[in-house]
């Protein structure tokens, strides 16, 4: 029966007693539909990305560099070389073997490589460090392909491929020269470029400096973007014999300028791992704060692949090895 409430007079109905609201608690809770559960993630979503391994193929002092930038984000690198002293076969992590000469014994160096295929995972890139090394992949490319990501051997035919060579001629005239550095990615994005400008100094030393160069930076991003080029390239400018601006020779080899531009803000090597890997990255523009002057190896060599200087290595206290074995090489080659 409702009681009578004392302030308004009105009747009010008595709360149920306890055991009728937990009897209907249960029944609701059998008639309400189960709470969906999130579905597990796969292990190989939860896992971290496997880094593609590099092979270099017959590095040379102008890999050190690019050798150091790729060990400095974890990328696996193994270095094939025919001279045991090499400085960018002792960077700290990096897997090297020594072989013959590779003019000599190609097959061995063919068997080595389809080898390393076996033992590698993932996919690991290949990439050829001199002229040589192109030549050589080129005539074994259909057996290697299946196994490795190959980059730089279809470079430009149109324009000789020996920047260096083409470099000595314009500053024995007297004349300077613009080396222009970039890597293009699969979206056709350039990532990174850097302009350097050489200049004859007093002999035998050149002066290197870092420059914006806009104009030139342009036109080689067409002339890569032309070409469907991915990775890197290096493009050298300079004034041909009617005095305007023009693409001397092009070659998608690294070079002392590759050590120039990290030194400016422009970690080529892991744009270029970045790009062959179809990962984005952030434009990289160099800090223009780069002035040096170096000594030439030898300004009237007419070798192709003699590099116009030669960039001492430093010793690192995390990595020592590079800058012993140059030292050794040294007293043994002097």
């Amino acid at each position: 029966m409702a009681d009578l409430d004392s302030h308004t007079g009105t009747s009010v109905a008595p709360p149920p007693p306890p055991a009728a609201d937990a009897a209907a608690d249960q029944a609701a809770r059998r008639t309400a539909p189960a709470p969906a559960r999130a579905a597990r993630p796969a292990l190989r979503d939860a896992a971290p990305v496997a880094l593609r391994p590099v092979v270099l193929v017959d590095p040379n002092a102008a890999t050190l560099a690019l050798v150091r930038a790729l060990r400095a984000q974890h990328v696996p690198v193994v270095t094939l070389s025919p001279r045991q002293l090499e400085p960018a076969s002792f960077v700290r992590g990096v897997r090297r073997r020594t072989l013959p000469a590779l003019q000599d014994q190609p097959e061995r160096w063919s068997a080595a490589l389809l080898e390393l295929a076996a033992r590698i995972e993932p996919r690991p890139l290949l990439l050829p460090c001199s002229n040589r090394a192109i030549a050589f992949l080129r005539t074994v490319r259909r057996s290697l392909e299946p196994h490795f990501g190959l980059t730089g051997l279809e470079f430009a035919t149109d324009v000789p491929n020996a920047p260096d060579a083409a470099l000595r001629r314009t500053l024995a005239r007297g004349e300077a020269a613009l080396e222009v550095q970039l890597v293009r990615d699969a979206h056709g994005e350039i990532t990174g470029t850097c302009v350097l400008a050489w200049a004859p100094a007093a002999m035998p030393d050149v002066l290197v400096s870092s420059v914006e160069g806009t104009d030139v930076a342009r036109r080689s991003a067409l002339w890569a973007a032309a070409r469907g080029l991915v990775g890197y390239a290096r493009l050298l400018w300079a004034s041909d014999r009617f005095g305007r601006l023009a693409l001397q020779a092009a070659s998608p080899l690294p070079s002392a300028g590759l050590a120039l531009a990290q030194a400016d803000g422009v970690d080529f090597g892991v744009l270029l791992h970045a790009a062959l890997c179809k990962q984005a990255l952030p434009v990289c523009r160099p800090r223009l704060e780069l002035v040096r002057r170096l000594p030439c190896l030898d300004a009237d060599s007419a070798d192709a692949d003699m590099p116009l200087v030669d960039l001492p290595v430093r010793p690192l206290w995390r990595d020592p090895m590079p800058a012993f074995a140059s030292w050794f090489r040294m007293l043994v080659q002097p």
